[in-house]
């Protein structure tokens, strides 16, 4: 094959389609080939997360340049499949479109739902309906609602704590939740005087799934308070590092009391620049 047969066309959908099958062709790309079903789809997660970023930033060109990264990721993914059971990304695509139609009866029909709770409702008793037709039992006698094994640990507690308070299992107002807290941060500290590790990691656990409560009744986002606690460590760490750089300074050889010298002056720096922008 010469090089200019496995040129694509630019600027089209089809080209990335075409491209992803000359990398997955022999002759194409030594790490495409390699790549599995489960790598692949591992590696849509983190196109997934950082498009998450992108966002977060209000970066309007990463998140378009994201948006590129995890487009051809679902489609490689798909192209993988197509290798083992006949799938194109025009299937994938008609597929997702009648679910979609199927599943907005008070968009797509003459049947209005009066507001978002209603609408939620319509979904998922369509979706337990498509289970039931795929001999699958979609209640299993739990209102806990099944969760891929891949879902971020901090959105699965959030989203079992949601279903539990569906049917009553929740605190009756805040200072129940807030107790439970203080309540699992004294056994995780009861734990840290002994000498057990499984049983320091059991407090642990529930100790995050309190603070998870928390932000559930605060209608806050768990996953989201970490990433953007995440970046601002980040942003403020290596402002800490500019700042030993610039003095000419030994970071590994700093005492604990120099660091958090320089971590105050870096919190003061962000917080002077974010109060700046608005």
């Amino acid at each position: 094959m010469s090089d200019e047969t496995r040129t694509p066309a630019p600027e089209s959908f089809e080209a990335l389609l075409e491209t992803i099958d000359i990398l997955r062709s022999p002759g194409g790309c030594p790490w495409d080939h390699k790549q599995t079903l489960l790598s692949a789809s591992r590696y849509l997660m983190d196109e997934a997360g950082e498009l998450v970023e992108a966002a977060l930033a209000g970066d309007t060109d990463g998140v378009r340049e994201e948006l590129g990264d995890l487009l051809f990721m679902v489609s490689f993914v798909c192209r993988i499949l197509s290798e083992t059971r006949p799938t194109s990304m025009y299937d994938i695509a008609r597929e997702g479109n009648e679910k979609l139609i199927r599943r907005h009866p008070h968009v797509f029909q003459d049947n209005p739902a009066k507001d978002v709770g209603e609408s939620q409702d319509r979904w998922n008793e369509i979706k337990a309906a498509e289970k039931r037709a795929r001999g699958l039992d979609p209640e299993r006698d739990s209102a806990l609602k099944d969760m891929p094994a891949a879902t971020a640990p901090l959105h699965q507690a959030y989203r079992y704590q949601k279903d539990a308070a569906k049917v009553g299992f929740d605190w009756p107002d805040l200072g129940g939740v807030q107790a439970k807290l203080r309540e699992e941060l004294g056994e995780v500290h009861e734990a840290l005087a002994g000498d057990d590790s499984d049983r320091l990691e059991h407090e642990i656990g529930d100790l995050l799934f309190s603070v998870v409560n928390l932000a559930r009744w605060k209608r806050i986002q768990p996953d989201m308070a970490l990433r953007k606690a995440n970046n601002r460590f980040r942003d403020r760490f290596h402002l800490v590092e500019a700042d030993f750089e610039s003095r000419d300074a030994d970071l590994n050889s700093a005492t604990i009391e120099e660091l958090e010298e320089s971590w105050q002056r870096a919190k003061a720096q962000l917080s002077s620049r974010s109060e700046s922008d608005q």
